[in-house]
This record gives structure tokens, sequence and C-alpha cells, in this order.
């Protein structure tokens, strides 16, 4: 399955009548992108020899090297290197998601193997560039407490055309819980009043990772 941003439709009057807190969003120009990462130039020199998009997935798929780029269990005297690693596997302006395998491996090195349940967003511009990765929530994604107005605070500021959530399940069970898929309902509804395209919602955990789009589960 591959990305692509969609027109939306004229949300239905059932969504309209809908209370959401969310805040009021203005057209405004697009604000310039986010100034690239200070190793721009590192990632420039090594770009004739290291496929970084390739390290990446290794990386999100790969438990011994995710978990020592997340945890640092490592030697001293390498995990100077490992945390060089980390850092040019950080996405930057230049970096686009065209598929739920993409997205999974800009997260996974981040939330893969985090010991309690976390949301976050990706934040995408109309070619699907990111923007931003941002943490939203820690604690077990409950519709009862989830702030749509919250998820979308950081694809409002910068006028995002998209946006990715994803959260982990510490278990590293993968399936999503009746909540999971009520909430997903829940953002892609708000999306749609707010004119920011979900792509998907992917849950993440321990080298796995599912497509909430991918299977169907509240799009």
């Amino acid at each position: 399955m591959r990305y692509t941003q969609t027109t939306l439709l004229d949300p239905s009057p059932e969504l309209l009548a809908e209370p959401i807190a969310t805040p009021t969003r203005t057209r405004r120009c697009r604000q310039p992108g986010v100034p690239p990462l200070a190793n721009g130039a590192v990632r420039e020199a090594l770009a004739p020899y290291i496929d970084l998009s390739r390290l990446r997935h290794l990386a999100a798929h790969h438990g011994d090297l995710q978990e020592a780029l997340i945890t640092g269990t490592v030697p001293e005297d390498v995990q100077a290197m490992i945390t060089f690693v980390a850092e040019i596997l950080r996405p930057d302006t230049r970096d686009q998601v065209k598929t739920p395998t993409d997205a999974a491996a800009f997260l996974m090195v981040r939330m893969g193997l985090l010991d309690q349940e976390e949301l976050w967003t990706m934040i995408l511009n109309t070619k699907n560039h990111v923007l931003k990765i941002h943490r939203v929530y820690q604690g077990s994604l409950n519709a009862s407490m989830v702030r749509i107005g919250e998820i979308f605070r950081e694809a409002l500021r910068f006028n995002a055309a998209a946006m990715i959530v994803a959260h982990n399940h510490p278990s590293g069970i993968v399936d999503p819980s009746p909540e999971d898929i009520l909430v997903t309902r829940q953002i892609v509804a708000a999306g749609k009043l707010l004119d920011v395209d979900i792509l998907d919602h992917l849950i993440l955990g321990k080298g796995r990772w599912l497509s909430m789009r991918d299977k169907g589960f509240g799009f």
C-alpha cells in the first residue's frame, strides 16, 4: 500500500454536530520548512556510501540493533557510534513517507522498545515530507481520555496537509484493541473537519508493527 493524500469530502451533518474539542484553524501561508538537522553535512558526506533508508529499515526490524540504538546497552567505547547512528537515522525535511513501511522505519527506532504506551504523530506536508515527529501522550490509549485537539495541535501549528498517528504496545503484540479502533475513527473524523488527511495509524511493538489503514481498522 502507498500513501496518497486525498481531497477530503465535506463532512456529514452528524460529524459536524459531534462535539470534538479542537483548536480553531485559520488559513495562512505555509510556514517554511524546519531547518535541517545539525548533522546535515554529515548526511551529505555519507550519502554516496551509505543507504540511510536501508539502514533505517534495518534498525526498525532487527531487534538487536534497535535495542542498542534505543537503550544504549553496549560497551562505553562504542556508545558514541550508536548515538551517532541513531542521530543520522532521524528524519529531516527531505525524507518522504511513501508507504507504511517508510513510516514504521522512522518511528520504530524511537518507539519500538518503549516500556510504557505512548502516542506520537508524524506531521507531513503536501508531498509527504516529514515536518516533525511529536510525542503527544504517555499512558494507555483510552477513548474517554484522549483529547483530539491535543493530537492535532502540532499539525495545525505547521499548517500540515497530512498526519500519521502511531502508538506502541509494550507487550509487543500489535493487534488493535476496540479502544484503538474507536480512537482511530475519532481521529479520522476530526481530520476531515480540520482538513488534515490522516494517512494511517500504526501500532508498534518490539520489532513488529501494524498499519490500521492497511487492515481496514477505523478507516
